[in-house]
């Protein structure tokens, strides 16, 4: 399974003050009331044409695979796509998660199986891409990527890897995996859990929050940037501002950051780059996920943050 001078250092250094991390609301974008409104559907609307594993037929690999993981990946309800890169969709095409309760929770997070066989996921094919596009408002597209070809059990004939899937806000997206030369794109519609308490209150059940767990003060570790950048797995594509668009700025942000135990930055101050893209690459990077494989640190680090090119 696999898992300058004086007053512009002056200015850059106010604007460093000026701009740490603040997690932008795009979890909490539609409102509790939208949220509440939503969780209420049975059944996705017109406007999002969901992909359901009924409307695809799945030819079975031959010959037929012997690793167990290759086995669940055939035997699971909901499975899409072809031999060389197939899923498991929601049956109704629905993903339902808990209404996000602080700013930066994701509206939906869990684990999404990849499957692949004839040949298997390899370390030397590079990694499963997976990239979420909105497709009915406004939300910055995410992409996620999961190397192949590691950690596995002896019978597992690299035949899976476990990803993950954290979609930012409710909606409708449009998700592409990509693997070597093989692409899969399916729709699904991303709505609040149906039995849920909320402020608005009209539900029977209410989805408990974990209980805490004292832990003991993290160690923090300083790790060069370009090799935390290694470490990577989900990341928000930022979007150019309006007013950015407007004066044609664009480029690269460099931020200094703080990754905490459970991979996601919590603490960002901007460093250089264009200033006018200075928050825009803050809330980006709110989202962002790292790997941390030692136990009870926080990283500090810098992070780049690439906008895409001014459409002429």
């Amino acid at each position: 399974m696999l898992r300058s001078r004086p007053a512009t250092f002056i200015a850059l250094a106010f604007i460093g003050l000026a701009l740490t991390l603040t997690p932008s609301s795009l979890a909490q974008e539609s409102g509790e009331k939208q949220s509440a409104e939503w969780a209420a559907q049975h059944a996705p609307p017109r406007s999002c044409s969901v992909t359901l594993p009924s409307d695809a037929s799945f030819i079975p690999p031959y010959p037929v695979p012997t690793s167990s993981a290759a086995h669940f990946g055939l035997a699971a309800k909901g499975r899409f796509g072809t031999e060389k890169l197939w899923t498991v969709l929601p049956l109704e095409g629905i993903w339902r998660g808990p209404i996000p309760r602080e700013p930066g929770d994701f509206a939906y997070s869990n684990k999404l199986p990849w499957f692949r066989v004839h040949p298997a996921f390899s370390p030397n094919d590079g990694p499963l891409t997976i990239i979420g596009k909105r497709l009915d408002g406004a939300a910055p597209s995410f992409i996620e990527t999961y190397e192949g070809g590691a950690g596995l059990p002896l019978d597992d004939d690299n035949a899976m890897l476990m990803g993950g899937i954290q979609i930012p806000v409710f909606g409708c997206w449009k998700i592409t995996g990509h693997y070597k030369d093989q692409e899969l794109s399916f729709i699904v519609w991303v709505v609040p859990l149906t039995e849920q308490k909320s402020r608005l209150g009209g539900s029977t059940a209410e989805v408990l929050p974990e209980p805490s767990i004292s832990l003991p003060e993290p160690r923090r570790i300083h790790v060069d940037g370009a090799v935390q950048a290694r470490s990577l797995v989900y990341r928000v594509v930022p979007e150019l501002p309006h007013e950015a668009q407007v004066v044609k700025v664009s480029g690269n942000v460099v931020l200094h950051a703080v990754i905490n135990r459970d991979g996601r930055v919590r603490h960002a101050q901007y460093l250089s780059g264009p200033p006018l893209l200075a928050q825009t690459a803050i809330n980006a990077a709110s989202w962002w996920q790292y790997v941390v494989t030692e136990e009870n640190v926080e990283i500090d680090t810098t992070i780049e943050v690439a906008f895409p090119a001014v459409n002429n």
